[in-house]
């Protein structure tokens, strides 16, 4: 729905369309490796635009946070509401006024609107590509990747007029591509081996024992574990039940639901359950019962409905169109817990889109949501091979584990524990290093690497992983049989369901959630069990090794479920 003084202010500059020259660059880039331009797209093929705006109060938002996360801080766990995260989310009234009547001069201005809760993304339905390349001053293009023989239509570069340059972020779809089929999401492998063992497995009583949490019972009462699901991965529910029965046969007949966002669909077929899927709400579920566990399915790969016409009409990962989707949310309804076990390299993200979705887990971090990521299964390189990085002479981080607000969560194996050799490490190319990794960071930079890899990566780049679990050999139950899967994917859930127990404990007690983990993390003394041997090789090189301390292989390392329960409530 359009305001009337927006088309007012329109009609007023139709007389004088803006001219080319007053346009200004606002991305360029390469299409990420495997992916070639092979044709365009039809005219009237329609898009859904999606305009990130500029919010000049992220630095305010970013005080609170620092003091709601800091546990020497009067604030820490004193989380915003709704309200007052949209507030410091906003962009301008100029803002919005002008980026309105940009849209309304180009003949938008009766296509349907969407605002996200604060304002600041505007979504634009029904565009057809033709009127995309002249609000933007680009071509578009059918890439095909050569791999997976994937399309999607895309731009290497756009343009805004320069008048309303300060107060637009980001545009998409454009030159975000999202990486090939294959390489998804963190690597998934269902495997009957690893290495010479073939007797060595993770079941849920294992990994309690391990990590101490067997011993807890949760009380199940106002809280919320939240698991993502992306790229049409479906959870089973058959699956889940069937492993319930299995593993976990108190858990039998729980249910698990299942929000659909962005038009995306829930098939119970047993040939399309996914098995990141799976993996993710049945170990997420069976570590955290009976607290009630949501699975977020967010449409945004799918093939194209529009007649005759193959290419699809998306891109990889949405990951704002379910982080303002969880920003809709009333806090009531909001997960203290957040499991994702999605991530590409981070070159592979355009920088400024990068960035708006930093700050978007930024926003649902000050409402109290913990937030954790998979830290990627390439080690430092790729994911495909040893021998070569993923972009020449430099080491591949993954996002979005590199952006602050979110804990990433590298991967270990065997008793005693190690560092399994694919676990994502490394420093981003993207972010800053916070202050609060500053010690242990320099630490290791000083006794660890003393100039070792040199111009590989970014020393003054925010490191992870933060931590580590288990990530190798988790029994699930995928297409109705007993399955083994490996991947920092599984160690995400894991870590997740140790600090959605510490949620409940807090909550139970009547008090407020961890929130944002990161800093808290970073300031504790003791609560995991250090990893010291391993490391993550690629790019032709041993990687980096873990280490006393933390480290880019397994951050702090794996949970200790009691120390870190007395350190939350000591009482």
């Amino acid at each position: 729905m359009w305001p009337c003084f927006i088309k007012a202010l329109a009609a007023a500059t139709l007389a004088t369309a803006t001219p080319l020259s007053d346009f200004v660059l606002k991305s360029s880039s390469s299409p990420p490796a495997g992916w070639r331009a092979t044709g365009y797209p039809s005219p009237s093929y329609l898009i859904t635009l999606r305009i990130g705006l500029a919010q000049p109060n992220l630095p305010l938002l970013e005080q609170h946070l620092l003091q709601i996360a800091d546990p020497s801080h009067a604030r820490w766990r004193e989380h915003l509401s709704k309200e007052e995260v949209e507030e410091l989310s906003a962009p301008s009234k100029e803002a919005l006024i002008a980026v309105e009547s940009w849209l309304a001069e180009f003949g938008l201005d009766d296509n349907p609107l969407e605002r996200t809760a604060a304002n600041d993304w505007l979504i634009i339905h029904n565009v057809p590509i033709n009127q995309a390349e002249r609000l933007l001053n680009t071509t578009y293009s059918i890439f095909t990747h050569y791999e997976s023989g994937r399309q999607v239509v895309r731009t290497t570069s756009y343009r805004v007029p320069a008048i309303i340059d300060e107060y637009v972020d980001v545009v998409q779809p454009t030159d975000y591509f999202g990486v090939g089929m294959k390489a998804l999401s963190s690597s998934v492998k269902i495997e009957d081996t690893l290495g010479p063992s073939t007797t060595y497995n993770i079941t849920l009583s294992q990994l309690k024992d391990l990590y101490g949490i067997t011993g807890y019972t949760p009380s199940g009462k106002n809280s919320l574990v939240g698991v993502t699901g992306y790229l049409e991965e479906y959870a089973n529910l058959v699956d889940l039940e069937l492993f319930y029965e299995t593993f976990l046969p108190q858990a039998a007949n729980t249910t698990l639901n299942v929000e659909l966002i962005n038009g995306a669909n829930n098939s119970q077929n047993v040939a399309d359950a996914g098995v990141e899927a799976d993996l993710d709400v049945q170990w997420a579920g069976g570590l955290t019962w009976p607290i009630p566990n949501t699975f977020y399915s967010t449409y945004g790969r799918g093939q194209n409905t529009q007649p005759n016409i193959s290419y699809e009409d998306n891109g990889n990962e949405p990951y704002d169109v379910f982080l303002n989707y969880l920003l809709s949310l009333p806090s009531s309804e909001l997960p203290q817990t957040l499991t994702t076990s999605y991530a590409e390299a981070e070159s592979d993200v355009p920088l400024n889109y990068a960035r708006k979705v930093c700050a978007l887990y930024g926003a649902v971090a000050a409402r109290g949501v913990s937030a954790l990521h998979s830290s990627g299964d390439g080690g430092v390189g790729n994911g495909n091979s040893t021998l070569a990085c993923y972009t020449p002479n430099r080491f591949a981080p993954r996002f979005p584990s590199s952006c602050p607000y979110v804990t990433a969560v590298g991967g270990t194996y065997l008793i005693p524990e190690t560092a399994v050799s694919f676990s994502g490490g490394g420093f981003s190319d993207y972010f800053p290093r916070p202050a609060w990794q500053d010690d242990v960071v320099d630490k290791y930079l000083s006794t660890q690497l003393k100039g070792t890899y040199e111009g590989l990566f970014n020393v003054s780049g925010r490191a992870l992983p933060d931590i580590a679990a288990q990530s190798v050999r988790f029994a699930v139950v995928y297409q109705g049989q007993v399955a083994h899967v490996s991947g920092t994917s599984a160690s995400c859930p894991a870590f997740a369901g140790v600090v959605a127990l510490l949620n409940d404990a807090l909550v139970s007690k009547g008090e407020k959630p961890l929130g944002w983990l990161n800093p808290w993390i970073y300031s504790l003394k003791d609560g995991f069990n250090d990893i010291t041997t391993g490391s993550n090789p690629g790019c032709g090189t041993d990687g980096f090794n873990a280490t006393e301390g933390w480290d880019p292989v397994t951050g702090f390392g794996t949970p200790n479920f009691p120390v870190l329960l007395k350190q939350v409530t000591p009482s």
